[in-house]
């Protein structure tokens, strides 16, 4: 996550540290996070400070918001779309977050494989299917991340050494992917883009496998099959996904009725709407509400 403005030329993205310093250790501020679905060889922890917005990390697709800590794997597409809604042009209201991205090997290619790095070598294995850090491990590692921001060069390895330990006795790491997803290259990054992009802005409407091939200039079936390649995941079945996550999101945060929610968030019939939400989520929508209640 950066908020440098995009590079139509490449997203592979190589991210020096500081003078000084082995590792990345920041605070972006940018109105919309407008780097794009992008990968580079450094794990990325990513402390969302202010602002919400939706996230793609490897197949997963869901909303984030303030508070929320995700750990993303080496080489693993990700992309955050900041709310537009949450930036007041003219103010100083922008959505920030803190990030830390460091290389495999950069403390030397042993140091992940000595006996008190055994946890944290199998946190790094998780985090290629994305990770949400949460509960009080999420609370630790916040505070520490703004005392990296003010530390010197020794005081912030120090802290990130003490991270690793949290992260490796934690109980409180929810994947995010299903499958890996990893190794893209420049061109399927601008592509995936232009269609993930596409999806955000029109999965509560009629959106359409056509319309979705022709931004890459495929037919219909190679477009499916190039999607499902680089994502394991059916186009639609990806939509359906974005349209519950919406749903779920209205449930909690609205009184809005069930019926008004499946026509919102694009759905066309109420029975359709239970069927796909009970196989997604174990529930239905009515139950889905009233535990979050409780």
């Amino acid at each position: 996550m950066t908020s440098q403005q995009p590079n139509k030329n490449a997203l592979y993205q190589k991210l020096p540290p500081a003078q000084g310093s082995s590792f990345v250790v920041n605070r972006y501020t940018s109105p919309y996070f407008e780097t794009p679905w992008h990968f580079h060889e450094e794990y990325e922890l990513v402390y969302c400070e202010t602002g919400f917005g939706k996230r793609f990390i490897g197949n997963s697709f869901s909303e984030y918001h303030q508070g929320e800590m995700a750990f993303i794997g080496k080489n693993v597409p990700h992309l955050f779309m900041a709310d537009q809604s949450f930036y007041l042009p003219g103010t100083s209201i922008k959505p920030s977050s803190v990030v830390i991205q460091f290389l495999e090997d950069f403390l030397g290619t042993h140091f992940f494989y000595c006996p008190e790095m055994t946890g944290m070598r199998q946190v790094l294995s998780l985090s290629m299917n994305g990770l949400m850090v949460t509960g009080e491990t999420n609370k630790k590692i916040k505070f520490i991340l703004f005392e990296m921001l003010e530390a010197g060069t020794t005081g912030r390895l120090k802290h990130l050494i003490e991270i690793f330990g949290i992260l490796a006795a934690s109980n409180e790491l929810q994947p995010l992917s299903v499958n890996t997803i990893s190794g893209i290259n420049v061109s399927d990054s601008l592509k995936m883009h232009k269609v993930l992009e596409y999806a955000v802005a029109n999965y509560k409407d009629d959106i359409t496998i056509g319309d979705a091939a022709a931004l890459m200039n495929l037919s219909e079936s190679a477009f499916c099959r190039y999607f499902k390649s680089r994502t394991q995941k059916s186009f639609l079945g990806f939509v359906i996904e974005m349209r519950l996550n919406e749903a779920c999101k209205l449930l909690k945060e609205t009184d809005q009725s069930i019926l008004d929610i499946c026509y919102e968030t694009g759905f066309k019939n109420l029975s359709n709407f239970n069927r796909l939400f009970r196989k997604l989520y174990n529930k239905s929508p009515l139950e889905y509400r009233r535990q979050m209640v409780i």
